[in-house]
């Protein structure tokens, strides 16, 4: 039926007057009934002029006639194939637009029939397969784009015969070998751009031909070898970057010559040499970044000639030398980094001459020398970073007029006197650092004005006086650390107000009198070290911080019982330590619930009676010391005491049992009567805890009543002052607004996912468009404070972490009334619905196997950069997000921990069912290998489509259990060619990845180079 019509179209046409206009619009109608969106092309239809249709344009022939000459669709949201589209019909067509749709299929080769045409743009869509050879027969071309599709295979060389093109776009694709060296023939060529690709090879000298060329983009391949000297010839080029590949060789110091370049990346490579003086001849440029290589010798003082450089990042190398003060003279320079290199000598003053400066970080060096004073003209500062050097000297009081400063760490150094008072001026100030200097006198109460201050580290000083008072009204703080002082006097029961608080450290001081018991109001508190002071006594209101991990009391001078309520801090991990204290009575029975914990310290106290047979049930326990007390009787007759050591129970009282160089027990032990008191005090501790338990809901549904009473009206107001909302280049408040706005106060219509205690809302902010995901942690039930504790930790991970393949974090707020994380919004959602859905065929064997390699990248940055490195526990699918171009990101830290050096890191069980590596059931030691396992099977999950299930059991030498097209995704073109090869080794390496034995697993690191 749509045939007949589509013919008497043809003659129902009230305006067509020529056979040529008439086969073009019968051609271009056929094609449009092929679209699956062939709606979006009303205006395609009988009773419209063909040359009237939308992005059609006609011009008349020279005789008369008209025909079509630009068909131009872009932003049209079309799907479907160009196959269908008869090219042999459209011989005038001169500009073909299809840009940034949805087109997928391969480009036909018939393409090359469009004989007259000058622009052909297919970028942005979903086009897969080669790109066709016979394309070098468009000799008419000047603009040929083809980025952000899913093209594979090599650059056809008949590419070089397209001696009028200007502009050549490949990029953001999965194309594969070497850059075609007779691409010398387009002699004519301005832009040249090949980067986000997989190729490989060298870069041809012979590019050094195209005189023309203004951009040059090979970033993000594999290229190799050096940077040939030719490319200064190529005096007209602005841009030239060649980031993240394998360059190496000295930089050519020909480069010099292009005095058009404005901006220069060559970052992350293997270059190596000195900086050659020759770029001071670059007066244009803008951006010069050379970080991640391998380069040495010192910063030439030429660069302070180039006074147009906006950003100069010179870190990860191996600089030595000063830095010149010729820098002073980059007015307009706004970001410098020259971390970790081994620059020395001071910071010259020159540096407080760069008004323009937004980030200076210079970390991890061997500077000297004072932090000069004029660094407070720096008025648009908001990252100062300068740790780790040998800087001494007082911190200058002008830092306290840098009012935009976010970031101020100056760590590890040697800077002493007092903390300025003046700091109180940095309102805006989220993250303070001075620990590891020699700073002495008090801390300043003013501090305390900080209200956005988050990460509080003083540690590692010389600090004396009493901690200020003030510090309460921090209630952003998340990290305090004091540890390492001589501070003294009292704890200060206004630290009970830091609701926010995740870590407090106030060890190694002199502080006396009580632990307050307002501490037990910090439900947040994961850990807790208040060793190597002269405190009293603790309350048992500690018991009530039951998110703690780590509790340090040791080596004070505390008295009593040891409280009972400390059985109820059921997620203690790493360490609880009540060493070298004057605790008295038995060990309670409580302490029993511990059954996540590491490793337990009684010793060097005064404790008496038994050992609670009941200390067997702590099966992660992996020491115990009860040595130097009055403990007497038999040592439990269990497999865990058994194989203890000695001394872990010398100088008691009288032990006696099985343990190795304890006296025997004479095989007659009397236990009716302290079995009966054991029953005695368990059902005492159990009524307690359940008396416990009980007031803690009631507390709780008093809570809830309350919360919902206030929002009862539906609207919920923004937040108060003093609540944290941080978002980075916004301004925080402004955001929040906006993004209540976005959502219609997170109405369920904005909603794109939810998760256990979180659910993710798509925001548009006005008026730039900006899409967010904005993640709403969910606080209700009983787990509340555990909530609050992954919405925490994943701030302090992910705000330590940048790498393209995290996802990215714009900022958050934590107020009582939302408590929410703002994302860059990924289009295409998480990888497990991907692979569930319709979606899965435009995930071909090249995307499979770049979404592996970015989720390799990104936890071998985890596992290998990061310091203390990082475990995520939960890499998933569903915690894979891809964005339009198919990148994947990893997300939601909630769960993630930082690796302790010198510790075995014993954990809860923790992650998704199905991806959990098996050691973590029997052990809860948890390593990075953990995280190489569920890599593991994310491989054969994208592999197969679907969650390999018993897959994982097998081992790789099982070949008669695995087939290769039984277990493939079934839904995709099978593999075929070299492509077979590479899966068949993606498989080898998800099973190394999936061993039963952790230590027989790759690192992250060697996977990366593998895959």
């Amino acid at each position: 039926m749509r045939g007949i019509l589509l013919f008497l179209a043809l003659f129902l046409l009230p305006l067509v007057q020529s056979s040529d206009l008439t086969s073009q619009a019968q051609a271009l109608l056929q094609w449009k009934y092929t679209l699956q969106t062939q709606q979006l092309l009303p205006s395609w239809n009988l009773h419209v002029h063909p040359c009237n249709w939308t992005g059609i344009t006609c011009r008349n022939t020279n005789k008369r006639r008209q025909v079509i000459t630009t068909i131009s669709l872009s932003q049209k949201g079309l799907i479907g194939k160009l196959d269908a589209l008869n090219f042999s019909a459209l011989p005038s067509i001169k500009i073909f637009n299809l840009s940034n749709n949805k087109l997928n299929g391969t480009i036909p080769p018939s393409i090359y029939l469009l004989s007259k045409l000058t622009y052909l743009n297919l970028s942005d869509n979903d086009l897969s397969g080669f790109i066709p050879s016979n394309i070098g027969n468009l000799t008419n071309i000047k603009s040929l784009c083809l980025w952000r599709n899913n093209l594979f295979g090599l650059i056809p060389p008949e590419i070089g015969k397209l001696r009028h093109l200007r502009n050549l776009d490949l990029s953001e694709n999965f194309l594969s070998g070497e850059i075609p060296t007779n691409f010398r023939n387009l002699t004519n060529l301005f832009f040249l751009q090949l980067c986000n690709n997989n190729l490989s090879g060298s870069i041809p000298p012979e590019i050094s031909k195209l005189r023309h060329l203004r951009e040059l983009e090979l970033s993000e391949n594999f290229l190799s070898g050096k940077i040939p000297s030719g490319l200064g010839s190529l005096i007209n080029m602005s841009i030239f970057n060649a980031w993240n590949n394998s360059l190496s060789g000295p930089i050519p110091p020909e480069i010099g010559n292009l005095t058009h370049l404005t901006h220069l990346d060559l970052s992350i490579n293997f270059l190596s040499g000195e900086i050659p003086t020759d770029l001071e001849y670059l007066t244009n440029l803008v951006m010069l970044d050379l970080n991640y290589n391998n380069l040495s010798g010192s910063i030439p003082p030429e660069i302070g000639r180039l006074t147009h450089v906006i950003g100069l990042d010179l870190s990860e190398n191996f600089l030595r030398g000063v830095i010149p003060s010729d820098l002073g003279n980059l007015s307009n320079l706004n970001t410098f980094y020259a971390w970790d290199n081994m620059l020395s000598g001071p910071i010259p003053p020159e540096m407080g001459k760069l008004t323009k400066l937004i980030d200076l970080e210079i970390l991890k060096n061997i500077l000297n020398g004072e932090i000069p004073a004029n660094f407070g003209n720096l008025t648009k500062l908001v990252s100062l970073h300068l740790g780790g050097n040998n800087l001494c000297g007082p911190i200058p009081p002008e830092i306290g007029e840098l009012r935009y400063l976010t970031e101020l760490r100056l760590p590890h150094n040697f800077l002493s006197v007092n903390i300025p008072t003046n700091l109180e001026n940095l309102t805006n100030l989220v993250y303070l650092d001075l620990s590891y200097n020699n700073l002495s006198r008090q801390i300043p109460p003013e501090i305390g004005r900080l209200r956005q201050l988050i990460d509080l580290k003083l540690s590692e000083n010389f600090l004396t006086g009493e901690i200020p008072t003030t510090l309460g009204n921090l209630n952003n703080l998340t990290v305090a650390h004091l540890s390492s002082n001589s501070l003294s006097g009292i704890i200060p029961a206004e630290l009970g107000r830091l609701n926010r608080l995740i870590e407090l450290n106030l060890s190694h001081n002199n502080l006396i009198g009580h632990v307050p018991k307002e501490l037990g109001m910090l439900h947040a508190l994961l850990k807790l070290d208040l060793s190597s002071n002269s405190l009293t006594s603790v309350p048992e209101e500690l018991g009530n911080c039951v998110s703690l991990e780590l509790l340090n009391l040791s080596n004070n001078r505390l008295i009593g019982t040891i409280p009972f309520h400390f059985g109820n801090l059921v997620y203690l991990l790493d360490l609880l330590d009540l060493s070298t204290n004057n605790f008295i009575g038995d060990i309670p029975i409580t302490l029993a619930h511990l059954i996540m914990l590491q490793i337990l310290n009684l010793s060097h106290n005064n404790l008496t009676g038994q050992i609670p047979s009941l200390l067997d049930n702590l099966l992660s326990l992996s020491t115990m010391d009860l040595s130097y007390n009055q403990l007497e009787g038999p040592v439990p007759d269990k497999k865990f005491f058994k194989k203890a050591p000695e001394q872990w129970f010398i100088h008691n009282a009288n032990l006696c049992g099985t343990v190795q160089g304890l006296p025997s027990c004479d095989g007659v032990n009397n236990n009716n009567g302290s079995n009966k008191q054991r029953m005695v005090w368990l059902s005492v501790a159990l009524t307690c805890e359940g008396a416990l338990v009980s007031f803690f809901l009631l507390w709780l549904l008093y809570r809830l009543y309350s919360i919902k009473r206030k929002s009862k009206s539906g609207h919920i107001g923004p937040p108060n002052r003093g609540d944290i909302i941080s978002v980075w280049n916004f301004d925080g408040r402004d955001a929040y607004e906006q993004i209540i706005r976005a959502t219609e106060n997170f109405s369920e219509k904005y909603c794109i996912g939810s998760g256990g205690h979180a659910r993710v809302y798509k925001a548009i902010l006005e008026p730039d468009n900006l899409t967010l995901a904005i993640k709403k942690i969910q606080l209700i039930g009983g787990e509340t404070s555990l909530v609050v504790e992954a919405f925490h930790r994943e701030i302090c991970i992910i705000t330590h972490i940048r790498h393209r393949n995290i996802a990215k974090l714009f900022g958050y707020c934590s107020s009582p009334q939302n408590k929410f994380l703002v994302y860059k919004y990924y289009e295409k959602g998480d990888l497990h619905n991907i692979l569930n859905s319709e979606a899965a065929i435009e995930l071909d064997w090249a995307k499979r196997k770049t979404i592996l390699r970015d989720i390799a990248y990104a936890l071998s940055h985890l596992h290998h950069d990061c310091y203390p490195p990082i475990v995520h526990r939960d890499v998933t699918s569903r915690n894979i997000l891809l964005d339009s171009e198919f990148t994947a990101s990893i997300s939601d830290f909630g769960i993630a921990k930082f690796l302790k050096p010198e510790s075995s890191n014993w954990s809860m069980l923790a992650g998704t069912r199905g991806y959990i590596a098996p050691e973590l059931a029997y052990t809860m030691r948890m390593t990075e290998k953990c995280d190489v396992y569920s890599f593991g099977v994310i491989i054969l999950e994208l592999l197969m489509g679907k969650h390999p299930g018993d897959m994982i059991t097998l081992s790789v030498s099982d070949e008669d259990k695995i087939i290769l097209q039984d277990i493939l995704d079934q839904r995709i073109e099978p593999p075929t060619g070299e492509v077979i090869n590479e899966i068949l080794k993606m498989i080898q390496i998800a099973y190394e990845c999936l061993n039963n034995d952790p230590s027989l697993r790759p690192s992250m690191q060697e996977v990366v180079n593998n895959i």
